[in-house]
């Protein structure tokens, strides 16, 4: 019989849980503009963007989607941490070239640098946008780019992002992160069930309903499942859900005590997990097509928390092996064994999308975020308090966080860029939020 309970799951759990610059790649210049944001990591000038409300072109608006469109690209921009966005009235009138001049010559005057026209025919269950960025730089207003989008009117918020992420993709050479989900785990001690939102927090919905207990939820590398740990079936056992296809779940580790710690390989071909089944929780690898296994770790320590590097060819790890739990990496193979953290109670890896640096949690009186190079140098410190933050996850771009935190009292998934912004408050929703995993760019 199996005798791994859930206090023996927490418990290792725990350890693992309470146990930036940005260079600038350049953007493509579209018709020769030269207009972009010089990216220079903390206290980065931000860019002053114009988004009007939509233009109408086709169809009624009654629900006032061309507001809403303008509203969703704006906040959406002011999250990446890129733009200030320049308040305005009104829409542009359609096919006006003279009322377009004028209303680009007054943003300009209130400080913008560049400006959205959006245009929107609603179609019936259709909705198809174009976005047009202009230059406001100079006085000829010239086009930067321009682009069309058409999706059902049911995912308007997604119309939105896919424009902001495109506007980011314009002044920077790559996407913005609108675009994105976050999954997290919600609801008290003994009924935790995993939850999906809009990067932002818009769009709750629940993805399990099994009233059992679910953790640690992680995005396949495609953006198509999650990877979860639950006790629906009485005890620890990992499966892979698909929160937008009508597919079963499936089983990917039902073995004797501890499945946990799931962390996708870069090429979604293998997940990396923490398994007790030879008696001592110790790292392996799974090869999901095939269900073979692979162990990495051997040691009389608990062994937890992989998380991969891009390149997929180490994996770091919490390791107590030392004593207190502390951060280390390996190579794939489980060879180059080396401590990059000391002093102190470190657990939680995750390693940047970039390859740059790994974030942490550390305790120390509380729990908050750190970071470290690769090869264990430059520790600093991300967050600095109120209450405790841990359980960091990565922004596909490599420069934002979101991480669980209770410093208003209750814990709640919040979001930061790493130039020392005050964190946003992400979840809204009564009850406990916690162990947020931010998806990559959905497909």
């Amino acid at each position: 019989m199996r005798r791994t309970s859930v206090g023996r799951l927490i418990a290792i759990l725990t350890l693992a849980a309470v146990a930036a610059s940005w260079p600038r790649t350049p953007a493509p210049r579209a018709q020769g503009v030269d207009v972009y944001i010089n990216i220079k990591g903390s206290g980065s000038k931000k860019l002053n963007i114009a988004v009007p409300e939509f233009t109408v072109l086709a169809g009624a608006d009654p629900g006032g989607l061309a507001k809403q469109l303008a509203s969703i690209t704006g906040n959406d921009l002011t999250f990446s941490g890129l733009f200030s966005v320049v308040a305005g009235t009104g829409s542009i009138p359609a096919n006006n070239p003279d009322a377009l001049r004028r209303s680009w010559a007054e943003f300009a005057s209130a400080g913008a640098h560049a400006g959205v026209h959006g245009l929107l025919a609603l179609r019936g269950e259709r909705l198809e946008t174009e976005m047009r960025l202009y230059d406001l730089t100079a006085p000829e207003q010239r086009i930067i780019a321009t682009k069309k989008f058409e999706l059902p009117a049911a995912q308007a918020r997604r119309l939105a992002h896919k424009i902001a992420d495109e506007i980011v993709l314009q002044f920077t050479g790559e996407p913005g992160i609108a675009d994105t989900k976050l999954a997290y785990v919600q609801g008290p001690a003994g009924a935790k069930e995993v939850w999906m939102s809009d990067y932002d927090g818009a769009s709750p919905a629940a993805v399990t309903r099994n009233g059992s207990i679910n953790l640690s939820p992680v995005w396949s590398p495609d953006g198509r499942s999650l990877a979860i740990t639950s006790f629906m079936q009485g005890y620890p056992d990992l499966y892979r859900l698909f929160p937008f296809e009508r597919r079963p779940m499936q089983t990917l580790a039902a073995f004797i005590g501890i499945n946990s710690s799931p962390a996708w390989s870069p090429d979604g071909r293998s997940l990396a997990l923490t398994l007790s089944k030879d008696g001592n929780p110790e790292i392996y690898v799974l090869t999901v097509a095939s269900a073979t296994l692979r162990r990495l770790t051997r040691h009389a320590g608990i062994d937890t928390e992989p998380t991969w590097s891009p390149t997929g060819q180490q994996i770091a790890f919490v390791s107590d092996r030392t004593g207190a739990p502390h951060i280390f990496v390996m190579d794939l193979d489980g060879s180059n064994v080396r401590q990059l953290t000391s002093g102190g109670f470190h657990t939680q890896p995750r390693w940047s999308p970039k390859g740059d640096a790994i974030v942490y949690t550390q305790r120390q009186g509380t729990h908050d975020l750190w970071a470290v190079n690769p090869d264990g140098s430059d520790p600093r410190r991300l967050t600095a308090g109120p209450g405790d933050n841990q359980g960091p996850t990565w922004a596909p771009n490599g420069r934002l966080l979101a991480f669980q935190s209770n410093r208003l009292g209750r814990w709640q998934v919040f979001a930061m860029t790493l130039d020392g912004a005050a964190p946003v408050q992400i979840t809204q929703t009564p009850g406990e939020h916690t162990s947020p995993s931010w998806s990559p760019r959905l497909p």
